[in-house]
């Protein structure tokens, strides 16, 4: 997921929803995509106990495990892949797609794998619970907030759509399904990753 963010980062045409607002503040900041995503996180946690209150649970602190790692893997492969080159449109669009197929991979991972879920999910997740939705709709909602608020950032300091581009709507799009895919696709390695 962190190779995911990075590579659409280098591309340029948008990275997916929950990466929008770090992508734009670190265009507006000093902070890397991979620092702002760190801190993005804890205030996403923050929002959590603000929907949950007392549903709260001290366990949701270990999101900021994986969210860290995350960040600091964000950094590595943005450097890393910063050789690629992105000197035409079908370069980028074609990185863009690449980096969609690797979130979604990712993301499989993570809700499959029932380990601990990064901050955007559980968000997602205390928004479900707070307002008894099921958590595809929470999960939308979230990312759409997510995307409004990077356009907004973005039109004020940057005045432009400047890091949330047809990139962001294509990853919003397309991920959720491809995930649906693998999983319907692989049910026997869905099923062991359930119970390992």
């Amino acid at each position: 997921m962190g190779m995911a963010v990075a590579l659409s980062k280098l591309a340029g045409l948008g990275t997916s929803p929950i990466s929008s607002i770090p992508n734009v503040v670190s265009l507006i900041t000093p902070l890397t995509i991979g620092q702002m995503t760190m801190v993005f996180m804890l205030v996403l946690i923050s929002a959590e106990i603000l929907f949950l209150r007392r549903q709260f649970s001290p366990w949701a602190w270990l999101q900021l495990i994986p969210s860290v790692i995350f960040g600091v893997l964000i950094d590595y492969f943005t450097s890393w892949l910063s050789w690629i080159p992105m000197n035409n449109y079908a370069a980028k669009l074609i990185a863009t797609f690449v980096s969609i197929f690797l979130l979604a991979w990712g993301v499989y991972f993570e809700v499959n794998s029932r380990t601990i879920l990064m901050a955007g999910e559980g968000l997602s997740s205390a928004v479900a619970i707070a307002l008894h939705i099921a958590f595809p709709r929470a999960k939308v909602w979230c990312d759409a907030t997510m995307v409004i608020v990077a356009v907004i950032i973005a039109l004020i300091w940057l005045h432009g759509l400047v890091g949330v581009r047809e990139g962001t709507i294509l990853s919003a799009l397309i991920t959720g399904r491809l995930v649906s895919l693998f999983t319907d696709k692989m049910p026997n390695f869905t099923h062991w990753l359930h119970t390992k």
